[in-house]
């Protein structure tokens, strides 16, 4: 069964490693869903948290695949029950053609911010599961999404687990 799934990757910081990575990606066919970079907390490392569309099998192979890179120090899925997820998104909505309480009810439930009010449109910002953001953003498409832009999932395996082993 084809699905999204979180993929946790510990790359050496170095010019060239995001290029590589993409372009394995690539070539095997799967498609970056969302991708986020940051500093791993361990000098000299880079941390990648990718969500791809692809079975367990296809998502066992990436992770193969991966590992051989060089520059990865380890990779791993991080499975959505065992893991805390959370992505940020703006999304700005058309309010002309409807009474703006209707929105501001959508946006109340997901604890989402109006951060702009435009002459014809209201911008909120929201954090949130990755589910829960595609969710808003549904819901939100009925008023009509004028624009939103999205940060990418940040993920970390619950417990005392860490990808960077220290």
């Amino acid at each position: 069964m084809e699905n999204k799934q979180i993929i946790g990757l510990l790359v050496h910081n170095h010019p060239g490693v995001l290029l590589r990575i993409t372009g394995l990606i690539t070539r095997r066919g799967f498609n970056i869903d969302s991708l986020t970079v940051s500093p791993a907390g361990l000098e000299g490392y880079s941390r990648m948290t990718m969500r791809i569309n692809g079975d367990d099998n296809q998502v066992e192979q990436f992770i193969n695949q991966m590992i051989k890179i060089v520059d990865v120090k380890k990779a791993e899925i991080l499975p959505e029950e065992a893991s805390t997820a959370s992505e940020l998104i703006l999304i700005k909505v058309c309010s002309t053609d409807t009474d703006p309480n209707n929105i501001l009810a959508v946006t109340a439930a997901y604890h989402a911010s109006l951060v702009n009010l435009g002459e014809n449109s209201m911008t909120f910002r929201a954090s949130g599961t990755p589910g829960e953001i595609d969710k808003m953003a549904s819901e939100l498409a009925e008023f009509g999404i004028m624009e939103m832009a999205r940060t990418g999932i940040a993920a970390l395996e619950n417990g005392d687990n860490c990808l960077a082993d220290r």
